[in-house]
């Protein structure tokens, strides 16, 4: 990702970090869901004691944040991958990148991930038996999990390309939004548009992914996709975020004791109380844009460096991302019924999927570099 203004081949390395530890998370967060009781997994044992508070640390800050982050930073490789391939190449390179990886990870990751919730519920046959129980029970087995991600940003990615057309075309109109947004205190109006919508839609349109009807969802992650794009456009939309940076820190510390207490009473407690909802919602949409605030900074004083680690980890997250939740699921369904301690199995699984998805994206990486090599002309040959 590329910076703007006076040197604009400078590449903002602190993004690709924010994305890429974002996806290293996603192995943890996962595991944590089974014991959390906090968000559909495939395999669920949620404690209702005190013993969940470790779980509660790690899904309550991930859980109510990283998706956004994801979209925003999405937002902002749109803008460079516009920039310098022009509309139609960004429009097929979605399609390639996207929805292919979506088209056969449903079809042939998602069952494999499901199965083993088959296997934990009681189904005692082989994978091949469960195949078609899998297409016949989407929604109980997840569907395509979390792949849904991939859907959503294409379909953002298709829905605006008229818009980032208009606006590639016309540079003036991102000036004058930017230029807006840039007087005053007039970049919190994103924010508290983003509050509103949580607010409102978050306690009747908190859907299952499905695109259609998932409408607090839509708005929220398309809001920060577009916001990203502006973002990459103007570095003095950066430089006024910047100075947000404080009162974002001490922003968080407060919305996480509201989403803890709200867990808290939900899991724990077993409260039904309406309040409860209204509360999540609210610190959820404060948090949400506190934490990419704060993110932003710390990334940008800590984290714009180049690094060979940084570039391994480019490159491999996209895989990390596409079958983490195979071994997170695989480990968990081999240890929940085991006599050990739950924090000892918890880490195990997290230890295992790391070393799993390492190996895994190794043997990738090498047959593609075989295969690579075997399409290369014979320079000796010519």
């Amino acid at each position: 990702m590329s910076e703007d203004g006076t040197n604009p081949n400078k590449r903002l390395y602190y993004l690709d970090w924010l994305r890429v530890l974002v996806v290293l998370t996603l192995i943890p967060f996962h595991a944590a869901l089974t014991y959390s009781g906090l968000g559909d997994t495939y395999i669920a044992s949620p404690l209702h004691d005190v013993r969940i508070i470790p779980f509660m640390l790690i899904v309550s800050p991930l859980g109510n944040f990283f998706m956004v982050l994801l979209f925003f930073v999405s937002g902002i490789a749109s803008f460079y991958s516009i920039q310098s391939r022009g509309i139609q190449r960004y429009a097929s390179e979605r399609r390639d990148k996207l929805l292919i990886p979506l088209g056969i990870g449903t079809l042939l990751l998602c069952p494999l991930q499901a199965y083993f919730k088959a296997l934990y519920d009681g189904f005692s046959g082989n994978f091949f038996e469960f195949f078609p129980e899998f297409f016949n029970k989407m929604a109980y087995y997840m569907g395509y999990a979390h792949l849904w991600f991939l859907l959503y940003l294409y379909v953002f990615s298709m829905v605006c390309i008229p818009l980032f057309k208009r606006w590639k075309g016309n540079p003036q109109i991102l000036s004058s939004i930017s230029g807006f947004l840039c007087r005053g205190h007039r970049i919190l109006y994103p924010v508290a548009f983003i509050v509103i919508v949580e607010v409102i839609l978050r306690p009747v349109c908190n859907g299952q992914y499905t695109i259609v009807g998932d409408w607090a969802n839509d708005i929220v992650y398309l809001s920060f996709f577009v916001f990203g794009y502006v973002f990459a456009a103007n570095s003095d939309i950066r430089k006024k975020i910047e100075k947000y940076f404080n009162i974002s820190i001490l922003l968080i510390p407060f919305c996480l004791a509201a989403l803890f207490h709200t867990f808290w009473s939900w899991a724990v407690k077993g409260s039904g109380e309406m309040y409860l909802t209204y509360l999540w919602v609210f610190a959820k949409g404060v948090y949400e844009c506190a934490a990419v605030i704060a993110l932003l900074g710390i990334g940008r004083r800590f984290l714009d460096r180049k690094s060979p680690l940084l570039g391994y980890l480019n490159n491999a997250s996209f895989a990390y991302y596409l079958f983490h939740y195979l071994p997170v699921s695989l480990f968990t369904y081999l240890l929940i019924g085991t006599n050990l301690n739950v924090y000892l199995k918890f880490g195990m699984a997290v230890v295992f999927s790391y070393i799993f998805i390492i190996i895994l994206y190794e043997l990738i990486r090498r047959v593609k570099n075989v295969l690579k090599a075997g399409r290369r002309p014979n320079k000796q040959s010519v």
